[in-house]
C-alpha cells in the first residue's frame, strides 16, 4: 500500500500541471518580396443614398488562443537515463532569409545538391512497405531542402536540411518531418517531458523517443518523434503526426510508429559524412504557376501527360532530369522545371499546366509580346522579357515564354531562361507547349 508521503512524491507540482508550450514560430522569406492587400471600403458621404442610422450589437470578443501539452511529471524516471532534469521553459526564434537559398552554400561544405539527393534516395528506401508519399510539390515530397544560414553566432536553430511529405498507410495519413544537421555540442540530458527513453545503439548511437500530443484551441493532434545523435556527430530529427492528408484535421492516428522512426533516423544513408555516390544528379528543382487559380491534378492525369511530355523530340537537347515528372503546384495545376545541360545551350526550361482557364479576349502585340488565334479558337501568346542579374557578376539575361490556351481551358505555359547562354527558340517552345495528348482525359 502506498502511504502519504509516497503520493506527495510522485504527484505533479502545481506549477508543472499548468505548464504549457509557446509556440514558435519560424518566418523564412525565400524571395525577398512582402505583398500587403488591403480592402477599400467606398465612404459614406460618396454615395447618393442617405445614411440610415443603425444600431447592432458589439461584435462578439475573439476566442482566447489556447495551446496545450501534456501535464509533466517530476521527479520522474526514464528509461536509459541516469538523471532527469526538470522540465525548462520553451525557446522561440524568428528566422528571416531575403535571398532564396541555394544547394552549394559555402557555410556548410559537407551538403550539396547530388548529397541531398543521397540521403533522400536512402530516406525513401528505409520507409515501412506499405508506406505511400502522397503527390504533391517537390518541398513536400520528401526531398531534402538547402540549408539556411542561422543568423546566431552559436549556430543553435539553423544549420540543418529537411524533408517533408505526407504519408499514406493503407486508411491512415499524416505529415512525416526529417531534418539533419552537423553538430560538435554534447548530447543533451534527459529533461523530463521532452522525451520517454532514451535507446543505446550497439555502435555508439543514442536515439531519444518520444510519443505526445498538443492540444490548439482545444483539438488534438497526435506526435510521434525520434532524434538520433550519431557517432559522426549527425543530428537526425523526425516526427509524424496525424495530420489528414486533404488538410481537413486530425485523423486520430499516426501512420509511423516510435520504431519506424527510429529505423528512419538511425539509416546510414542520410549520416552528415555518408558517401555521395559517383553520378548522383541534382534535386528537382521547384516550380510554380502565375496563376489566380486551377483545379488540382490528380496522379494519373500528371502521368498520362508525363507520357507525353517524355516523347517530345528536342533536337539533341540534354536535360536534368529529362521532362515527365510532373508535380502539383501550390496554386493547382502541375508542373515541372528542369535544366538544360547541352554546352552552350545551359539555361532553365520549365513547364506549367493548368485547367479551367479562359480564353485571351484581346490579342496583343507590342514589343515584348505577340499573340495569334488559330482556327480551332486556341490561342497562342509569345513573350521575351530581359532582366538584370547581379549575382555573382552584373549581367543581363533573357527569359521566353508560349502560352497556349485551348479552348477546353487547358493552359500550357513552357518558359526558357536564367542562365548564362540564349533562351530556347519561341519555335521550340511552342512545339512542346501545343503536342498533342496535353489535354483532361477521363
Amino acid at each position: 500500500m502506498e502511504n502519504g508521503d509516497d503520493k506527495e512524491a510522485t504527484a505533479p507540482s502545481t506549477a508543472v500541471q499548468h505548464w504549457t508550450v509557446g509556440l514558435t514560430c519560424v518566418a523564412i522569406v525565400a524571395t525577398g518580396y512582402l505583398v500587403a492587400g488591403l480592402l477599400h471600403e467606398r465612404e459614406p458621404e460618396l454615395t447618393t443614398a442617405p445614411i440610415t442610422p443603425t444600431t447592432s450589437e458589439p461584435p462578439p470578443e475573439p476566442a482566447e488562443y489556447s495551446y496545450v501539452t501534456p501535464p509533466v511529471t517530476f521527479p520522474a524516471q526514464i528509461p536509459g537515463c541516469d538523471v532527469v532534469e526538470p522540465p525548462q521553459p520553451g525557446q522561440g526564434f524568428s528566422m528571416v532569409t531575403l535571398e532564396e537559398p541555394g544547394y552549394d552554400n559555402p557555410s556548410y561544405p559537407w551538403f550539396s545538391g547530388p548529397k541531398a539527393v543521397s540521403m533522400t534516395q536512402a530516406l525513401r528506401a528505409a520507409l515501412p512497405a506499405g508506406v505511400e508519399i502522397a503527390f504533391a510539390p517537390v518541398d513536400r515530397s520528401l526531398v531534402f531542402q538547402p540549408i539556411l544560414d542561422d543568423p546566431t553566432e552559436d549556430k543553435r536553430f539553423g544549420g540543418w536540411t529537411d524533408a517533408r511529405a505526407t504519408l499514406l498507410r493503407g486508411d491512415r495519413s499524416g505529415s512525416l518531418s526529417v531534418n539533419v544537421r552537423e553538430s560538435t555540442m554534447p548530447i543533451p540530458p534527459c529533461v523530463a517531458g521532452d522525451l520517454d527513453e532514451r535507446r543505446r545503439l550497439p555502435d555508439g548511437t543514442i536515439v531519444d523517443t518520444h510519443d505526445t500530443w498538443s492540444e490548439t484551441n482545444g483539438i488534438r493532434a497526435l506526435w510521434h518523434s525520434a532524434t538520433a545523435y550519431l557517432p559522426d556527430g549527425s543530428v537526425a530529427h523526425a516526427y509524424a503526426t496525424d495530420d489528414a492528408a486533404d488538410g481537413s484535421g486530425q485523423t486520430g492516428t499516426v501512420p509511423l510508429t516510435i520504431d519506424d522512426l527510429v529505423a528512419l533516423v538511425t539509416v546510414p544513408g542520410i549520416r552528415v559524412t555518408a558517401p555521395v555516390p559517383p553520378g548522383t544528379p541534382n534535386p528537382p528543382e521547384s516550380c510554380d504557376i502565375w496563376a489566380e487559380s486551377s483545379p488540382a491534378i490528380d496522379q494519373p492525369q500528371a502521368r498520362r501527360w508525363d507520357a507525353v511530355l517524355a516523347q517530345i523530340p528536342l533536337d539533341g537537347l540534354t536535360l536534368d532530369p529529362p521532362l515527365g515528372a510532373l508535380l502539383p503546384a501550390s496554386s493547382g495545376g502541375a508542373c515541372q522545371a528542369v535544366r538544360v545541360t547541352t554546352p552552350g545551350r545551359q539555361s532553365r526550361l520549365s513547364v506549367a499546366i493548368t485547367t479551367g482557364q479562359p480564353l485571351p479576349q484581346e490579342l496583343s502585340s507590342d514589343d515584348g509580346a505577340t499573340s495569334r488565334r488559330l482556327p480551332d479558337g486556341t490561342v497562342v501568346e509569345t513573350r521575351e522579357s530581359r532582366s538584370t542579374v547581379m549575382e555573382p557578376s552584373p549581367s543581363t539575361q533573357t527569359t521566353r515564354t508560349v502560352t497556349v490556351t485551348r479552348p477546353s481551358g487547358t493552359r500550357i505555359q513552357v518558359t526558357s531562361g536564367d542562365g548564362p547562354a540564349e533562351p530556347l527558340p519561341f519555335e521550340l517552345l511552342e512545339a512542346i507547349a501545343s503536342i498533342p495528348g496535353l489535354e483532361v482525359s477521363r
